[in-house]
């Protein structure tokens, strides 16, 4: 098989199989013009990650030309509001300030006005392996367990006393 020309190869990383720049999202990525073909490859792995495995619904593919982003808003189950998810190379630096733009992009209406804004942070390492971190605008208190045994656990009902004090 015929490998694709330089220019083609040029909207992925090098050594990305030559179907992805085929790919008819790539090609929608590539043509939104707001990132570079690192970052666009990554959010293109990311994509496909999140609809073939893990089940998302209606990942729709945006675009930051502010930030040069190409980033995505979808649906983890169907009774959860969509969710923003950055994808980012590893090899992007991620500072504080970018973090907060990132918050901005959140434009989901929130339920509860004290509900802190959050966006999934997906970084790609060069091996395709993909790591998401939930980013918040805030701190936010975690979810009791799901266990009632645990909360049932005489250890648990003491470390939760030591926290509270």
């Amino acid at each position: 098989m015929e490998t694709p020309s330089t220019e083609l190869s040029a909207g992925a990383r090098e050594g990305a199989e030559p179907w992805i720049v085929e790919h008819p999202k790539f090609k929608e990525m590539m043509a939104l013009d707001v990132a570079d073909s690192s970052q666009v490859y990554a959010a293109f792995l990311v994509y496909m990650d999140l609809l073939e495995v893990r089940n998302w619904n209606n990942v729709q593919i945006m675009g930051s030309s502010d930030l040069h982003i190409v980033y995505l808003c979808g649906e983890e189950k169907n009774d959860i509001p969509p969710q923003v998810i950055i994808p980012t190379p590893v090899s992007v630096p991620c500072s504080h300030e970018r973090i907060q733009h990132f918050l901005k992009l959140n434009h989901t209406p929130e339920k509860d006005e004290n509900s802190a804004r959050s966006v999934l942070l997906a970084i790609v390492e060069t091996d395709s392996t993909i790591v998401y971190y939930k980013l918040t605008d805030g701190f936010v208190v975690p979810d009791p367990p799901d266990f009632v045994d645990d909360v049932d656990n005489k250890r648990w009902k003491r470390k939760k006393m030591r926290s509270l004090r």
